[in-house]
């Protein structure tokens, strides 16, 4: 192969490297990968929230006295006229069922209907089941009232809960009520709990606060362990009684008074603490030199006052400081474990005073529901904004890992409907299994759209791609393809043969006249 041949040869090899490799790789190297999400299945989930949603909690009806053959079906068109009064932001139903011969029903599993002959109209919702006694007389059965009569007090008084929270008015919007209570803090199905015990000198002070957990407070946390999981410490804190000689002279302060003068921060940051959210029991006692608080309505059985913070939790305050080498016993304890025991279910957002919790078990049932629907409308909420998100910028990285939790957020959200929509289902295995489930599916959500590449904005816009490989790309293009042109060139000129021979003369005469000099 001549010199000319083996310059051609190797300038087509540089050119086809660049081309067949240099071009691929920059493409691949440049080239961001968006995993294919569902965007249209999830706007059309966010556009009808709870279209697909339709949550029936069974009922089951029993008499105890007279035999109606037909009372359920009765019941059922009473029912469903009542919530159709009203317009819903999901679909909500109640499905009144008659015991199949045999059945046994647990009244603290079940939700159980029981008419009661008396000699008065009324009813009563259990305290300690999710049993409703509702009591008819004679005259009700001749006028065909205990329809009616069953009907309201399921839908009114018994889910009354679920039902105004459910229910909406014409001006709002399609979502589910917030609750209106200031002192709840946001569900989590994690709550840490800090138990602090604070007083204004530094005297020796003990106290029985694990064994007094263990008996009044451990029976209450399995009860609401379905729905959260404490975590407890317990601490003791000298020399800070947050400033209450500041209040020594006030009359009847509220919480809003102790806010401006006392600083919680301290307490709230002196625990490390997983859970997203925390809850705070602080029992304070003044030092000696402050002496009796007047603002505090105690008496000799109570010598203190709880005072509700909210989204933070209860302050307790004693009228007078601690004796030396004090021990706070069960007797002391108990009460004021008790008391925060009550206000617990309204930060938990369970009702929105603590005078409502007359009937725990039931509320705690419908309490299941709704979070489990407010978790699908977060989640759905989470997923539209990924999908906004990644239309928004069309040049940020969508990773495989986001694709594999959509898909599994979705599969989740389908499990959870197929459990509220089936009236076969019911009972605390139910709700409690789609309460988990919907726990899961804000999580899987929350972690799809916070995914580190998704919140490091990690994106390649197109002018980038030039800013950065032009300086790098434009000396090597001009190098190969002027090299390649070149060589084409002198190809081109070798081929001709006059001036071939042209240039072999005028070769010949300049060697001649060199040697004549």
């Amino acid at each position: 192969m001549s010199q000319l041949g083996l310059r051609r040869v190797v300038a087509l090899w540089f050119v086809a490297v660049y081309i067949l490799v240099g071009i691929p790789l920059w493409y691949k190297l440049t080239t961001i990968y968006r995993a294919p999400l569902p965007s249209t299945y999830i706007r059309s989930i966010q556009e009808n929230m709870h279209s697909d949603v339709h949550v029936v909690v069974p009922v089951y009806v029993r008499s105890e006295t007279y035999k109606f053959p037909d009372i359920h079906d009765a019941i059922q068109a009473q029912v469903n006229a009542l919530i159709l009064s009203k317009a819903t932001a999901v679909n909500w139903s109640l499905q009144v069922l008659q015991p199949e011969q045999g059945q046994v029903l647990d009244p603290e599993s079940d939700h159980v209907l029981t008419l009661v002959l008396d000699d008065f109209t009324g009813y009563s919702v259990a305290y300690d089941s999710k049993e409703t006694f509702v009591f008819f007389d004679n005259e009700a059965v001749v006028s065909n009232d205990v329809p009616f009569f069953a009907a309201q007090t399921l839908v009114e008084h018994t889910f009354a809960t679920e039902w105004n929270h459910i229910s909406r008015g014409e001006d709002e919007n399609d979502g589910l009520r917030e609750p209106n209570s200031e002192m709840a803090i946001s569900y989590a199905p994690a709550v840490h709990l800090s138990i602090s015990l604070l007083t204004g000198d530094g005297r020796p002070v003990a106290w029985d606060i694990d064994s007094t957990l263990e008996q009044y407070f451990t029976p209450l946390r399995r009860f609401l362990s379905p729905l959260v999981n404490f975590t407890v410490d317990t601490s003791i804190v000298q020399f800070n009684d947050l400033n209450l000689e500041s209040l020594h002279q006030s009359q009847n302060p509220s919480w809003q008074d102790l806010a401006h003068t006392i600083d919680l921060s301290e307490l709230s940051s002196m625990n490390y603490y997983l859970e997203k959210n925390a809850l705070n029991l602080a029992i304070v006692f003044p030092s000696p030199e402050v002496g009796q608080l007047a603002f505090i309505n105690a008496t000799k059985e109570r010598p203190w006052q709880s005072f509700m913070v909210p989204q933070w939790g209860a302050l307790v305050v004693n009228k007078e400081a601690l004796p030396d080498n004090s021990r706070l016993t069960k007797d002391y304890l108990a009460p004021v474990i008790y008391s925060f025991a009550r206000e617990l279910f309204q930060f938990l957002g369970l009702t929105s005073e603590t005078a409502d919790l007359t009937t725990p078990y039931t509320t705690i049932d419908s309490f299941k529901r709704l979070t489990t629907l407010k978790s699908l409308e977060q989640g759905v909420e989470t997923l539209w904004s990924l999908v906004k998100l990644t239309e928004q910028f069309p040049q940020m990285s969508v990773p495989k890992q986001v694709l594999d939790d959509v898909v599994r957020a979705l599969d989740l959200r389908l499990q959870i409907i197929e459990l509220l929509n089936d009236p076969n289902q019911g009972g605390d295995v139910t709700w409690n299994k789609a309460l988990w489930l919907s726990n899961a599916f804000v999580e899987v959500c929350e972690k799809a759209f916070f995914h580190k590449e998704m919140v490091q904005q990690n994106f390649f816009p197109q002018e980038h791609k030039v800013a950065v490989y032009l300086p790098l790309l434009g000396p090597l293009s001009v190098i190969t393809f002027t090299g390649l042109i070149n060589a084409l060139r002198e190809k081109k000129e070798s081929t001709d043969p006059d001036k071939g021979q042209e240039s072999e003369e005028k070769r010949e005469k300049e060697a001649a006249e060199s040697k004549v000099t």
